[in-house]
């Protein structure tokens, strides 16, 4: 099979972004901005996932190899609190429509499109790594890239987008030294390295030799065995161009619409114009377009020359922490950092009491040499446990007169002291403080679920900061998508879509409708030329939003079901209740919850069915067919003979079962559509024919 590139445009002379050394260089001159933040960040990573990372560069002369070092790990637990709440609560990409021409259908489909990408091609995975680093070090990122939907067939040419996890961003992604917004929209560079053994170099460049073309430091080198083998990183460099472009603007005069048109389909299309007289030509236009082009080198060679590829803007997303500009520069960090001193101070004072119980049991007696002269003696006091006694030489004047009996001193066990027990107490306080974590004893049994949410929320401030800038990330990453989706998504297609309500869907791409204005054959669900604003759907997923509204639903009723004129409310919030239930076997009760919302008009039909279904409620009741009105005709001749009938008309009663029968007999020929309305009035029938005898 032949290999296909995830490229749009050909080959470009590597020149244009300078020559294999000029790259090489640009990738140090980056790199060399942020190595001592970035030293920073492996540090934080160690001290968090890495055994023994705690203690890594921390007074490691005077706490050598034979000291105790323990680690009781007080800072992970509200990092790995904050990723949880980050798992339970993810945010998502919002687009909406940012010109006249761009609808909310529109926006309706590229948010389809987006949320089916995102939950199929690793975006979960992606992002939720990304938010682990940059809570724990300050910095990271993921990236978005174009595949081809299916591998195996080499005709079908139809591309999805999807998430890639950039793992240690710290040490793999370097951006232009010149960009300072926290998206990056303003870089003009970015590169990305990638790690290869050499096995996995050589397999994925064959003829190649490994080589690298920027060897980022890192600590696990001088800790681990790792060191003993070799990596090599290959750099993966996207370059901003923007190039100026001419456009052919034409007026359509039949629907008052402007046409335009690049150079190259002009020369196709321009002579066809000129014949349309509905064809105005209005004007030639300049415009700049931007582009990205990538190439991908090693220390030796340009492995693959400059191409374009989709999109407009760097699909490298960066994710921080905290994030400032302090003398002209970024500084950044994450959850770890700034409680590292804290719980070193606790680990060592922890370390320092548990060596002192595992080695200061007993007091140790201190003797003369003297004393322990004599066979026995030394051996005995050597090992005194369950001993009646021990003895020991007396130690004696020149005139033989006792000058001490016993030990001359001993060597107590070390008592800890004030100071230390004031810091093991202070540290954790400190973290506790520090990290926002709400103390276990603060919550108690009776407290309300707003009362628990509320010290939530309070406790959740420390890292309001942290949220905001994993929001303005993802809010970016709808712009790259936006960017490549416009380019990838031109083909008349099915494509998968999810709506809001996490249900699956598929739409027809650049499908002819019927404009009911114009009466005119419209071309919908075409996202070429269309313009959205991108925001962060800063709401939790959508198993955290049915349990919210279902709560604030219950309270609601609770709050208006006493109050004049909110009972016209309770109907309403109950379908809205009803439609919120996750349970299992439930799904009969929400289909008919579904015609309830239909009737009241708080929901928007979704299929061919619910139409028709809203159709038929407002058309109100259908004229019975001609055999149901004989049907009906008959049973009321039959209930007014029977009304007449008296004590002596037997006769006539037996008519009146007669007429019955005949009726039953038509009622099996025609259906029993209405079988229970005309048993029911032959009920009265004969209840007053019984009356009447």
């Amino acid at each position: 099979m032949a290999q296909r590139y995830n490229y749009f445009a050909p080959d470009v002379n590597p020149g244009k972004t300078g020559n294999l050394d000029q790259l090489k260089q640009e990738i140090i001159t980056d790199a060399d901005n942020t190595i001592s933040q970035r030293d920073k960040s492996n540090e934080d990573m160690r001290f968090i996932n890495v055994a023994g990372g705690q203690w890594e560069g921390f007074l490691e002369d005077q706490l050598n190899d034979t000291r105790v070092k323990l680690e009781l790990d007080l800072v992970s637990n509200p990092l790995w609190r904050f990723v949880g709440e980050w798992t339970t609560q993810r945010i998502g990409v919002e687009f909406k429509p940012n010109d006249s021409k761009t609808t909310e259908n529109d926006s309706d489909l590229l948010n389809g499109i987006y949320r089916a990408n995102y939950r199929e091609n690793s975006g979960k995975m992606a992002t939720d790594n990304a938010v682990l680093e940059a809570a724990t070090c300050g910095v990271a990122a993921f990236k978005l890239a174009t595949m081809f939907e299916n591998d195996e067939d080499e005709t079908n040419e139809n591309m999805s987008i999807e998430w890639r996890p950039i793992y240690n961003a710290y040490n793999s992604i370097f951006w232009d030294v010149s960009a300072q917004r926290i998206d990056k929209r303003d870089a003009n560079r970015c590169v990305e390295l990638s790690q290869f053994t050499r096995e996995g170099f050589e397999t994925a460049f064959p003829g190649k030799d490994p080589s690298s073309a920027y060897t980022p430091p890192q600590r696990g080198f001088e800790h681990s065995s790792l060191a003993v083998q070799k990596y090599f990183h290959v750099a993966t460099r996207y370059d901003v161009v923007k190039e100026k472009e001419v456009m052919f603007v034409y007026n359509d005069l039949i629907n008052g619409q402007k046409e335009s048109y690049t150079e190259d389909d002009h020369d196709l299309v321009k002579d066809e114009l000129t014949k349309n007289k509905f064809k105005e030509f209005v004007r030639e236009r300049k415009i700049s377009r931007r582009t990205i082009h990538k190439t991908v080198f090693s220390g030796e060679d340009i492995l693959k020359k400059q191409r374009r590829v989709p999109g407009k803007w760097i699909p490298i997303v960066p994710v921080y922490g905290y994030r400032v500009y302090v003398d002209g520069q970024e500084w950044y960090w994450g959850l770890v950092r700034k409680k590292k001193d804290s719980q070193r101070v606790y680990n060592m004072q922890v370390s320092q009491v548990a060596e002192t119980a595992g080695t200061g049991g007993q007091e140790i007696p201190i003797f003369d040499p003297k004393q322990m002269e004599g066979d026995g003696v030394m051996d005995a006091w050597s090992d005194r446990n369950n001993k009646s006694f021990l003895f020991a030489h007396a130690l004696r004047n020149d005139d033989g007169t006792i000058a001490h009996m016993g030990p001359i001193g001993y060597a107590k066990t070390p008592s800890m002291e004030a100071h230390a027990a004031a810091l093991l107490e202070l540290m954790p306080k400190y973290i506790t403080e520090a990290t926002g974590e709400i103390p276990q004893e603060v919550y108690s049994s009776d407290m309300s679920g707003k009362a628990i949410s509320q010290l939530t929320k309070r406790a959740n401030l420390n890292t309001q900061t942290v949220n905001d800038n994993i929001s303005s990330a993802i809010a970016h990453s709808g712009r790259v998508f936006q960017g490549m989706a416009a380019e990838i998504y031109t083909s008349r297609r099915i494509v998968r879509t999810v709506n809001r309500d996490d249900k699956d869907g598929e739409t027809l791409l650049q499908r002819m409708t019927l404009d009911e204005e114009t009466g005119r054959l419209v071309m919908a669900n075409d996202l070429r030329g269309k313009r959205f604003q991108t925001f962060a759907d800063v709401g939790p997923q959508y198993a955290t939003l049915n349990e919210q509204a279902t709560e604030e639903i219950k309270g609601t009723i609770e709050l208006i079901k006493d109050v004049p004129g909110g009972e016209q409310y309770i109907p309403i919030l109950m379908a809205l209740l009803f439609k919120n239930f996750n349970a299992s076997g439930v799904e009969e009760l929400k289909k008919f919850n579904r015609k309830i919302m239909l009737q009241l008009q708080i929901a928007e039909p979704e299929s061919d069915d619910e139409r028709k279904f809203l159709a038929d409620l407002q058309a109100g009741p259908k004229e019975p067919d001609p055999q149901e009105k004989f049907l009906e005709a008959e049973a009321e001749r039959a209930l007014a003979e029977g009304r007449s009938l008296d004590a002596s008309s037997v006769q006539k009663t037996a008519d009146a079962q007669k007429k019955a029968a005949e009726t039953e007999k038509i009622q099996s020929e025609v259906g029993t559509a209405r079988a229970k309305i005309i048993n029911d009035r032959f009920a009265a029938i004969q209840s007053s024919a019984a009356k009447g005898l």
